[in-house]
């Protein structure tokens, strides 16, 4: 079954986002090459490492429901996104990566009168080698006609394993390691499009506030996010976390309530924009006037500000070679003096984070790498052999405990939060200001989270800079 793929949204104008991002790259041409080339010499040395002459990388295979001939949108190999974008990822597509050899692409393109098929990727032609298809079993005999008599690893869904009868290596852990280790440092061009992602996002972000300003619905709030990010619902890189007033204590609210809330108190959005299989990953909180008839000196503004604040100091130290577990429990040693300042607790800041108070405010991690996941994989991840470095543990949610590198992206994203059933587990302590916390539970949260590459000068913020592309270009 073929599958109609979610459309890539039209590019914006190439020259005049270069002009107000410098080095910001075209999608085509050198850039595209060099990161190609680079995947080649990334798959060949890996290949080598692990005693592989050849990979078959597999697209992917649709899914079904349980009991139905329906099934969610085809979610491609990620490994195969990186060579190939979503829309030219026909399901069941091969893509082969030798040692000697160029990719070569066995791409599926049958004949379908039920879905659209996707078009083969013909502006690749020169740099992979492509062969086409209609039928599985043709695409099988030829992938058995190239892999026979060598060391064959398999990456991708096992369910998707070509029938090929030959025995080979499916995701074998050496091979595994060495490409989901190499993937957290972007290429040139994958930084383009991490960018391109970044000032979609960017745009959907300033459509949903001026949507909560209107005092719309969490729903009509996304669809706000959608119609100014031109993505639908199955092309955004994680569903939108759309939380209004103490929906905001749940770190993954995933609903968007159709009924305006009595009264309207904050927003809490969590939403990302997505370009050619690369993702962005913002968030931003805001509050309403009627802060105000709640707390006279606006006390839940002052703590988004803070937790801004905190975020931006987080990032200032964010460079090659820097712990992000050092940057985690910095996370915490700030979120502490918070607490204190705005005298949420009544013991101090030295106190509440040596107890560990501070992680019933914030429980998840820092950050995560970003990329062609939004979870991007590798963060525990200290060396290409597969050695790990688990979080510690009184950070057990922590996604990325590996040193920052350059070309690397990752995601910064303090949060402070009143989530009922954690801060009942200390219902009887003194330690807390319950009167001012009660006060605080309806808002639900903050969360701050910006998107930065490591470079060598420190790092380059993405988020920061999408926000101020739009605002040159509204001027």
């Amino acid at each position: 079954m073929s599958i109609l793929l979610p459309m890539t949204p039209p590019e914006d104008n190439l020259e005049r986002f270069k002009t107000v991002w410098p080095g910001a790259e075209s999608n085509t041409g050198s850039d595209l090459k060099n990161h190609l080339d680079q995947l080649g010499d990334r798959w060949s040395q890996s290949l080598a490492t692990s005693g592989r002459d050849i990979a078959i990388v597999s697209a992917g295979k649709a899914r079904l429901d349980f009991q139905d001939d329906q099934g969610p949108t085809f979610q491609p190999n990620p490994n195969f996104l990186q060579w190939i974008e979503p829309r030219f990822a026909s399901e069941n597509s091969l893509l082969l990566l030798s040692q000697e050899t160029g990719p070569k692409l066995l791409f599926y393109q049958p004949e379908d009168y039920w879905h659209a098929t996707p078009p083969p990727p013909d502006h690749l032609a020169g740099e992979v080698e492509i062969e086409i298809f209609k039928t599985t079993e043709d695409l099988d005999k030829r992938c058995f006609e190239l892999v026979t008599g060598r060391r064959t690893a398999y990456i991708g869904d096992e369910e998707a394993i070509p029938d090929i009868n030959l025995v080979f290596a499916s995701n074998p852990t050496e091979l595994v390691n060495q490409i989901l280790y190499t993937r957290a440092v972007k290429t040139t061009y994958e930084l383009s499009l991490i960018r391109k992602a970044s000032v979609i996002g960017a745009r959907g972000h300033l459509a949903a506030k001026e949507g909560f300003e209107q005092n719309l619905s969490e729903f009509e709030i996304h669809i706000k996010f959608l119609e100014a990010t031109g993505l639908n619902e199955h092309a955004l890189p994680y569903g939108n976390i759309v939380a209004q007033n103490d929906h905001a204590s749940l770190l993954h609210y995933q609903h968007q309530e159709r009924h305006v809330p009595d009264p309207i108190l904050s927003l809490l959005i969590d939403a990302g924009g997505s370009y050619k299989g690369y993702a962005s990953d913002i968030t931003r909180t805001y509050c309403t006037s009627t802060e105000h008839e709640v707390f006279e000196t606006g006390v839940f503004r002052s703590l988004i500000l803070a937790i801004t604040k905190l975020k931006d100091i987080i990032i200032a130290e964010a460079c090659d070679g820097t712990s992000f577990v050092d940057l985690q429990r910095l996370m915490h040693q700030t979120l502490a003096k918070i607490l204190n300042e705005h005298r949420l607790i009544n013991i101090s800041p030295d106190e509440a984070f040596e107890s560990g108070l501070t992680e019933l405010f914030c429980p998840h991690g820092l950050g995560h790498i970003l990329g062609l996941q939004v979870h991007d994989v590798g963060g525990q991840q200290i060396s290409a052999d597969g050695t790990l470095s688990p979080p510690p543990s009184n950070y057990p949610s922590l996604r990325l405990t590996r040193p920052l590198c350059q070309d690397m992206v990752l995601t910064i994203e303090p949060g402070l939060y009143f989530i009922p059933s954690l801060l009942r587990t200390l219902q009887n302590s003194t330690s807390l200001n319950w009167k001012l916390i009660e006060r605080l539970i309806p808002f639900g949260g903050i969360r701050v989270e910006d998107n930065i590459r490591i470079n060598d000068t420190g790092n380059e913020n993405l988020t920061l800079n999408a926000f101020q592309i739009l605002e040159r270009q509204n001027q």
